[in-house]
C-alpha cells in the first residue's frame, strides 16, 4: 500500500514523528499483539480495526508533546470506546509518553496500563469504560476553548455501537448549536458488539444521514486505509462553524486472518504461537500491497 507523504502539522516531541508511515503503523499492530500475548489475552480485534486511525491521529496530527502530558496547547484527543486503549498505548509508547517495557504490564495489577483506558496513563485524557459519554466531554471541552479563544482541536474517538446511546444524540444537538468547529468525531462502524452485529442488537442506519439531519459536516471513508483517515482528518480540520464526524467503515480485526469480521473476537485469549500467526499474516498483505 504506498502511503501519503508526510503532511503532519509541526508538533514537538521525540524522533517517532519522523518514521515513515508503514513502519509505525506495523509497529503498533506488533505492540498490540505484545501487550495481549503478556496479559494472556486483550482487545486485540478492536487494536486492528482502529490501528490505521489512532497511527494517523498520533504519528501525523495530533498536536502533543510526550515529555510534557499536560502541554496546555495539546489537542486533545478522547478515546470514549476505553477498550480500545491497546492501540492508543502502542502509539503512546512509540512516541515516548512511557518507556516501551510498559507495554508488558498491559492490564496487570497496579500498572498504570489498564485494560480499559482511564486518565491514571499519562496523557490519557478521560476514564472511557462508560460507553457514550465520551462525546460529551468532548464537546465541554471544545466549547471551553472556543469560549477562552484556545487554539488546540479536540478528537474523539466513538464506536458504532455507541450510536446506540441516547445521550450520544443529545450531545449532537448541542455541539452543533454552539458550531464547535473544532470538534472532530471518528465513528469507528465495524458492525460488531460484545453480543453480535449491532444490526442484530440495534439496528442504527443509515449512519450517515443521522448525522447530518443533526447539523454536522459528515465524512464518510475507510478507516482501514491510512491515506483515507489522513485526508478526512486534514478536511474536518478547515471547516469553519460546524463539528465533523468521520464514518470510518472498518473491519474488527482487520488484516489478520483468523480474527477478521468474526462475532466471536470481541475478547480474545492470546499466545505467543498467535502473536506469530498473526504478524506472519500482516507481512504477507504488505507484501500483496507493496
Amino acid at each position: 500500500m504506498k502511503m501519503m507523504k508526510d503532511t503532519a502539522m509541526i508538533r514537538p516531541g521525540g524522533s517517532a514523528f519522523d518514521k515513515p508511515l508503514d513502519e509505525l503503523l506495523l509497529n503498533l499492530k506488533k505492540n498490540v499483539f505484545r501487550m495481549a500475548e503478556a496479559a494472556g489475552g486483550g482487545y486485540v480485534s478492536q487494536g486492528l480495526c482502529a490501528a490505521e486511525m489512532v497511527a494517523a491521529l498520533f504519528y501525523r496530527v495530533l498536536r502533543l508533546d510526550p515529555n510534557h502530558p499536560e502541554w496546555p496547547d495539546r489537542d486533545r484527543f478522547l478515546l470514549s470506546v476505553g477498550h480500545y486503549a491497546i492501540g492508543v498505548y502502542a502509539a503512546m509508547a512509540e512516541l515516548g509518553f512511557f518507556p516501551p517495557e510498559k507495554l508488558d504490564t498491559y492490564s496487570m495489577d497496579g500498572s498504570e496500563l489498564e485494560m480499559i483506558g482511564s486518565e491514571i496513563t499519562p496523557g490519557v485524557e478521560i476514564t472511557g469504560g462508560s460507553l457514550g459519554q465520551g462525546l460529551s466531554q468532548g464537546i465541554g471541552l471544545a466549547l471551553g476553548a472556543k469560549l477562552r479563544n484556545q487554539p488546540w482541536r479536540v478528537y474523539v474517538l466513538m464506536s458504532d455501537g455507541e450510536l446506540e446511546e441516547g445521550q450520544t444524540w443529545e450531545a449532537a444537538m448541542v455541539a452543533k448549536h454552539h458550531k464547535l468547529d473544532q470538534l472532530t468525531v471518528i465513528v469507528d462502524v465495524n458492525d460488531m458488539q460484545a453480543d453480535g452485529r449491532i444490526g442484530d442488537v440495534t439496528g442504527i442506519l443509515p449512519i450517515a444521514e443521522k448525522w447530518q439531519a443533526f447539523g454536522w459536516n459528515v465524512i464518510e471513508m475507510n478507516g482501514n486505509d491510512i491515506d483515507s483517515v489522513l485526508k478526512a482528518l486534514q478536511n474536518s480540520a478547515v471547516v469553519k462553524d460546524l463539528p465533523t464526524v468521520i464514518i470510518a467503515n472498518t473491519i474488527m480485526g482487520n488484516g489478520v486472518s483468523f480474527l477478521a469480521d468474526r462475532t466471536d473476537v470481541h475478547y480474545v485469549k492470546w499466545s505467543h504461537e498467535q502473536t506469530q500467526l498473526a504478524i506472519a499474516d500482516l507481512e504477507a498483505r504488505e507484501v500483496r500491497h507493496s
